[in-house]
Protein backbone atom coordinates (compact mmCIF):
# COMPACT_ATOMS: atom_id res chain seq x y z
CA UNK A 1 0.00 0.00 0.00
CA UNK A 2 1.47 3.42 -0.70
CA UNK A 3 0.02 5.94 1.95
CA UNK A 4 0.38 9.43 2.06
CA UNK A 5 2.39 10.60 5.01
CA UNK A 6 1.24 12.09 8.12
CA UNK A 7 3.11 15.34 7.03
CA UNK A 8 1.60 15.89 3.49
CA UNK A 9 -1.91 15.07 5.12
CA UNK A 10 -1.57 17.33 8.22
CA UNK A 11 0.13 19.68 6.48
CA UNK A 12 -2.78 19.76 3.97
CA UNK A 13 -5.63 19.81 6.45
CA UNK A 14 -3.75 23.20 7.56
CA UNK A 15 -3.31 24.86 4.46
CA UNK A 16 -6.96 23.87 3.44
CA UNK A 17 -8.29 25.48 7.01
CA UNK A 18 -6.61 28.03 5.46
CA UNK A 19 -8.38 28.37 1.93
CA UNK A 20 -11.28 28.18 3.54
CA UNK A 21 -10.65 31.75 5.33
CA UNK A 22 -8.92 33.08 3.06
CA UNK A 23 -9.32 36.96 2.90
CA UNK A 24 -10.84 37.01 6.28
CA UNK A 25 -7.79 37.50 8.16
CA UNK A 26 -4.95 35.57 10.18
CA UNK A 27 -6.22 32.39 12.02
CA UNK A 28 -4.62 31.24 15.05
CA UNK A 29 -2.29 27.82 15.40
CA UNK A 30 -4.40 26.81 18.40
CA UNK A 31 -7.75 27.17 16.23
CA UNK A 32 -6.79 25.39 13.23
CA UNK A 33 -5.55 22.63 16.11
CA UNK A 34 -8.73 22.15 17.40
CA UNK A 35 -10.94 21.87 14.29
CA UNK A 36 -8.35 20.24 12.05
CA UNK A 37 -7.08 17.81 15.13
CA UNK A 38 -3.95 18.18 14.77
CA UNK A 39 -1.25 18.30 17.69
CA UNK A 40 -0.16 21.52 18.25
CA UNK A 41 3.21 21.01 18.55
CA UNK A 42 3.96 19.27 15.31
CA UNK A 43 1.10 21.80 13.62
CA UNK A 44 3.71 24.83 14.86
CA UNK A 45 6.54 22.72 12.89
CA UNK A 46 4.47 22.45 9.53
CA UNK A 47 3.56 25.57 10.07
CA UNK A 48 7.60 26.78 9.95
CA UNK A 49 8.13 24.56 7.19
CA UNK A 50 4.85 25.91 5.31
CA UNK A 51 6.11 29.50 6.04
CA UNK A 52 9.99 29.30 5.09
CA UNK A 53 8.51 27.50 1.34
CA UNK A 54 6.57 30.91 0.75
CA UNK A 55 3.05 28.66 1.57
CA UNK A 56 1.89 30.96 4.17
CA UNK A 57 2.83 33.70 6.57
CA UNK A 58 2.32 34.69 9.69
CA UNK A 59 1.47 37.96 11.95
CA UNK A 60 2.17 38.53 15.72
CA UNK A 61 0.03 40.18 18.29
CA UNK A 62 -3.19 39.42 19.77
CA UNK A 63 -5.27 39.22 16.50
CA UNK A 64 -2.38 37.48 15.18
CA UNK A 65 -2.02 34.22 13.68
CA UNK A 66 -1.40 32.71 10.11
CA UNK A 67 -2.77 33.01 6.51
CA UNK A 68 -2.01 31.99 3.07
CA UNK A 69 0.90 33.57 1.74
CA UNK A 70 -0.78 33.75 -1.92
CA UNK A 71 -3.97 32.98 -3.46
CA UNK A 72 -5.21 29.57 -3.13
CA UNK A 73 -5.40 29.09 -6.70
CA UNK A 74 -2.07 29.64 -6.55
CA UNK A 75 -0.85 26.82 -4.69
CA UNK A 76 -0.58 23.29 -6.17
CA UNK A 77 -1.11 19.97 -4.55
CA UNK A 78 2.40 18.97 -6.32
CA UNK A 79 4.01 22.21 -4.80
CA UNK A 80 2.21 21.14 -1.31
CA UNK A 81 3.81 17.14 -1.28
CA UNK A 82 7.12 18.91 -2.79
CA UNK A 83 7.99 21.37 0.16
CA UNK A 84 6.67 18.75 3.08
CA UNK A 85 8.34 15.47 1.50
CA UNK A 86 10.38 16.63 -1.45
CA UNK A 87 9.72 15.17 -5.19
CA UNK A 88 7.59 12.28 -5.97
CA UNK A 89 10.55 9.29 -7.06
CA UNK A 90 8.31 5.74 -8.03
CA UNK A 91 11.45 5.28 -9.93
CA UNK A 92 15.24 4.10 -9.33
CA UNK A 93 18.69 3.68 -10.21
CA UNK A 94 18.28 -0.24 -9.91
CA UNK A 95 15.17 -0.29 -11.62
CA UNK A 96 17.23 0.98 -14.82
CA UNK A 97 18.67 -2.68 -15.04
CA UNK A 98 14.77 -3.70 -16.34
CA UNK A 99 13.68 -1.49 -18.75
CA UNK A 100 9.88 -2.06 -19.25
CA UNK A 101 9.63 -1.29 -15.35
CA UNK A 102 11.28 1.62 -15.73
CA UNK A 103 9.54 3.32 -18.22
CA UNK A 104 6.15 2.07 -16.93
CA UNK A 105 6.83 3.26 -13.57
CA UNK A 106 8.58 6.74 -15.20
CA UNK A 107 5.27 7.18 -16.74
CA UNK A 108 3.09 6.65 -13.33
CA UNK A 109 4.97 9.24 -11.95
CA UNK A 110 4.71 11.68 -14.50
CA UNK A 111 0.96 11.37 -15.14
CA UNK A 112 1.09 11.87 -11.21
CA UNK A 113 2.85 14.64 -11.07
CA UNK A 114 1.03 16.54 -13.59
CA UNK A 115 -2.29 15.65 -11.84
CA UNK A 116 -0.68 16.88 -8.59
CA UNK A 117 0.17 20.20 -10.17
CA UNK A 118 -3.40 20.57 -11.80
CA UNK A 119 -4.43 20.52 -8.65
CA UNK A 120 -4.78 23.60 -6.34
CA UNK A 121 -6.40 24.58 -2.75
CA UNK A 122 -8.82 26.21 -4.56
CA UNK A 123 -10.13 23.36 -6.30
CA UNK A 124 -11.03 21.53 -2.73
CA UNK A 125 -12.26 24.88 -1.22
CA UNK A 126 -14.69 25.05 -4.35
CA UNK A 127 -15.68 21.34 -3.30
CA UNK A 128 -16.52 21.83 -0.40
CA UNK A 129 -18.03 24.69 -0.72
CA UNK A 130 -20.39 23.17 -3.68
CA UNK A 131 -21.33 20.01 -1.20
CA UNK A 132 -21.97 21.97 1.87
CA UNK A 133 -24.86 24.12 -0.79
CA UNK A 134 -26.57 20.94 -1.39
CA UNK A 135 -29.84 20.85 -0.23
CA UNK A 136 -31.36 16.90 0.73
CA UNK A 137 -34.94 16.68 0.25
CA UNK A 138 -36.72 13.88 1.77
CA UNK A 139 -40.48 13.16 1.22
Amino acid sequence: MIKLSVRIQYGLQAVLELAFKYGGGPVQIANISAKQKIPIRYLEQLMLILKRGGIVASTRGIFGGYALAKHPADITLLEMINLLEGPIELIGKKMKKEPVLYDAFAKVQDDLKKKFAAMTLEDFVMTKRDSDRTIIYNI
